[in-house]
């Protein structure tokens, strides 16, 4: 190799994954994904022993989408300004040095839920940065045809992140201390940083000269420009308005699940990892089944039909008494956003220009972002209070599938559209 690794474009029919640079940056975004859903779980269930209530755990999950609502924009603009592979491993390190500060300061004095808040504000702030640089090298990496399959092996390696992550958050929950848990999330981002070390993307997007990529006003005029192409492509607004929607009635799904798992079923922290890591099981085989034949047309329409697949899962999670329910609830839901990532991350990479990308990507996650902070500090602020959490779920799981019928009818339209075309 030279003296950096580049993307080199792979042969035709080759699959996604066979080419060196490839191979690193999955590997680097797997391990990161892992320390993230270990981490995911770990501070909710933290949140409850330490005493928190519902509302607290949900606060505490606003508090990680906040920065995505924020810095999504920024990010967006940063990825398409600057090497994109330099960014995402910026990123990394910067998580990495957040987590371990935290571990310090929690390890001289306690526990806090102020403090959890906090340190999900900044890591929220890295992520929300490193996830448009990550969507927006991805294409360059590997053929147009494969962006589907490509998507979907990252997400597989995501849903082996999600099997095996819970069960240990989990586990070390319930028999080691909370820095434990927030030390293994930083170890994992710097072992992503040193994955990426000396690889560079091989056509970087920036202006040329460095007073261009501290321009204030061209960030700003860049930002423009991507969301007026955000608004103008019928197909990425439809995208957006459905994530959008998604992430509101879901609001904080997840504290929910494992606060009803922990209150209403009785269920210990052990067994909450348990759950998600069953469900991810089964998923991984919907990952590794779209890895292997996915197919790259009719995006809105499968979209559309995984959120109302979704919706379904959530009032049954809410709906349901037992845990063998809630687990096969909660399988369904998984397999679910799994299909719906893939599609709508292929849309976006299919669609979009690729100088526009990381903006595009960017102002999508903020945009999206939005709803799911709004819909946390609703029920942040409307459970214990107003609603119980099962009928919270019961109302999400509604939602959603009506928003999710409403988008395979919009895909129907476009399929009719493009034929008459």
């Amino acid at each position: 190799m030279t003296a950096h690794d580049v993307a080199l474009p792979p042969a035709p029919g080759r699959r996604p994954g066979l080419t060196r640079p490839f191979a690193r940056l999955w590997t680097a975004y797997t391990v990161n994904v892992a320390g993230d859903e270990f981490y995911a779980l770990a501070v909710p269930l933290i949140v409850y022993e330490v005493g928190g209530t519902a509302g607290s755990m949900s606060l505490v999950f606003a508090c990680s989408l906040l920065p995505q609502v924020v810095m999504g924009f920024l990010g967006g603009v940063l990825a398409d300004r600057n090497d994109r592979i330099t960014a995402l491993r910026r990123c990394y390190l910067v998580s990495a040095l957040v987590l371990l500060c935290a571990v310090a300061a929690f390890s001289w004095t306690y526990v806090s839920v102020a403090g959890l808040a906090a340190v999900a504000l900044l890591v929220g702030g890295a992520a929300a940065v490193s996830a448009a640089c990550f969507d927006s090298a991805l294409p360059q990496f590997v053929n147009p045809g494969l962006l589907s399959r490509a998507n979907a092996m990252t997400e597989a390696s995501r849903t082996v992140c999600v099997v095996g992550g819970p069960a240990a958050a989990g586990f070390a929950v319930a028999h080691f201390a909370p820095q434990a848990t927030i030390l293994v999330n930083s170890l994992t981002f710097v072992t992503a940083f040193a994955l990426l070390a000396r690889m560079k993307q091989p056509a970087p997007p920036a202006p040329a000269g460095p007073a261009a990529a501290a321009d204030r006003a061209g960030h700003l005029r860049d930002l423009a420009t991507g969301l007026r192409y955000l608004l103008s492509e019928r197909r990425i607004r439809t995208g957006i308005l459905t994530s959008t929607l998604i992430n509101l009635v879901f609001g904080a799904y997840e504290p929910m699940l494992v606060y009803r798992l922990r209150s209403d079923l009785g269920a210990g922290s052990g067994t909450v990892g348990v759950v998600f890591a069953v469900a991810g099981a089964v998923s991984l085989g919907v990952a590794v089944l779209l890895s292997w034949k996915a197919p790259s047309r009719a995006f809105l329409t499968v979209m559309g039909f995984s959120v109302v697949l979704q919706g379904v899962s959530v009032a049954s999670a809410g709906l349901l008494t037992s845990l063998a329910g809630v687990v096969a609830a909660q399988t369904t839901l998984v397999s679910g956003m799994l299909v719906y990532t893939v599609y709508w991350r292929s849309l976006r990479q299919t669609v979009v220009p690729a100088e526009l990308l990381g903006r595009v990507a960017g102002s999508c996650r903020s945009v999206a972002y939005c709803g799911s902070f709004v819909g946390s500090l609703v029920s942040a602020a409307v459970l214990d209070r107003f609603v119980e959490v099962d009928t919270a779920l019961l109302i999400a799981g509604t939602a959603a599938v009506l928003t999710g019928a409403g988008v395979v009818g919009q895909g129907a339209y476009e399929r009719r559209r493009g034929e008459a075309a």
